[in-house]
């Protein structure tokens, strides 16, 4: 097998098994009684964790192998889904722990995968690249949460969160699988001084803080629009047509980017997405319900797939373009994702600071925290525009 097809067969199960329980373990510990702050809690330490692993992994330069990385991130994800379905509902005394191992696991793939990639992609495949991983996740996204809503509603008690959680299980079994059985890794080459600088990329500084800027984004984004639609509707069967909206709208616009990608530049595609991004601000004007919350899932979706694909190509080119060496390739990745997680981080500490200070904090404030949250992408778009010639042309 080639390794290109390895890594997308094994980038297949690993999104398959996250669609299947990662959507909804927001829902998890809201039904078995850990309450709204624990859950901020769970999400923030996972993004602490994240920071200081990317942070420390990428120190090492090359002295263990991208796909030794992704053995270890497998690995911790598949013992954090065997954590969650032997814990049962005790879970919920455990969740720092869950979040330190799921942050460790996430870190571990991600970085290898990042690698991997910037190794096998060719400067000028990398909008192709990004665009058409994002429509086989959306592909995936759009059948596997209403399944998985459909079982965790239909099976009694806890009996569907457990089966969603051993069938991630199973996928990411898959994934072990295709790295086990695969040709063997060559020798390790001898790693680079550690004392030698990094190389020097134009620009690189300010695109790493429009990482920071998306990362400050969706950080609030990430899991808090699908929250507060399951804490209003207790529907995980809506909970999961939430998510695959979602994903086929962004299946769409990630297609289209990447069959555009010469007519388009990454700057105008970031405009368009900013002001979709602001037209938040008067949806959030609706009662906080079900049909206002679909709304801005569709404005996110809409928005999302141009961030990702200008910010990761201009990584990918700016990597491929100044790091030859594989340990170098490995601590820039490691830099970037250090910077998007922060600000992830950042926006949940600012989040939890707002829940412990407001008095009887409820679902209803939520709404003018998420309109807030609708102008943040604008300092994507006041960095990047100043690295769009020096790292993506």
């Amino acid at each position: 097998m080639k390794p290109v097809t390895r890594l997308f067969l094994i980038s297949t199960l690993w999104t398959l098994s996250s669609y299947m329980a990662s959507n909804f373990i927001g829902a998890w510990f809201w039904d078995i009684g850990t309450g709204l702050i624990p859950i901020i809690i769970f999400y923030s330490i996972l993004f602490v964790v994240m920071v200081t692993s990317f942070g420390l992994a990428s120190v090492i330069r090359g002295r263990i192998r991208s796909l030794t990385l992704m053995s270890l991130g497998i690995l911790l994800n598949i013992g954090y889904l065997g954590l969650l379905l032997a814990l049962k509902t005790n879970a919920r005394e455990y969740y720092a722990l869950l979040a330190l191992v799921d942050g460790l696991s996430s870190t571990f793939y991600w970085l290898a995968l990042f690698v991997l990639a910037s190794t096998w992609v060719e400067n000028r495949q990398a909008d192709w690249y990004n665009g058409w991983t994002g429509t086989l996740e959306a592909i995936l996204g759009l059948i596997i949460p209403p399944l998985g809503g459909w079982i965790i509603a239909t099976l009694p008690g806890i009996s569907g969160y457990r089966t969603v959680f051993a069938l991630a299980f199973l996928s990411l079994l898959g994934c072990l699988a295709l790295l086990s059985f695969g040709n063997r890794p060559q020798a390790l080459p001898a790693p680079r001084d550690h004392r030698e600088p990094l190389p020097m990329i134009p620009g690189w500084r300010r695109l790493l803080w429009s990482f920071w800027a998306l990362g400050m984004r969706d950080g609030i984004y990430f899991f808090v629009p699908g929250l507060v639609l399951y804490i209003v509707t207790h529907s995980t069967v809506l909970l999961g047509f939430f998510f695959a909206m979602q994903a086929a709208i962004e299946g769409v616009i990630f297609w289209l980017l990447a069959r555009w990608s010469s007519k388009i530049s990454r700057r105008t595609s970031l405009r368009i997405a900013t002001l979709i991004s602001i037209l938040a601000l008067f949806v959030l004007h609706r009662p906080l319900n079900a049909v206002t919350l679909f709304g801005l899932g569709v404005l996110i979706a809409l928005a999302y797939p141009s961030y990702k694909v200008a910010l990761e190509s201009s990584a990918l080119t700016a990597i491929n373009r100044y790091s030859a060496h594989e340990g170098d390739r490995i601590q820039l990745t490691g830099v970037k994702e250090v910077w998007i997680n922060s600000g992830r981080l950042l926006s949940l500490l600012i989040l939890l600071a707002i829940v412990e200070l407001i008095p009887h904090f409820h679902v209803g404030n939520f709404r003018w925290i998420l309109g807030l949250w609708a102008i943040l992408p604008v300092m994507i778009l006041m960095t990047y525009r100043y690295v769009d010639h020096e790292v993506s042309s």
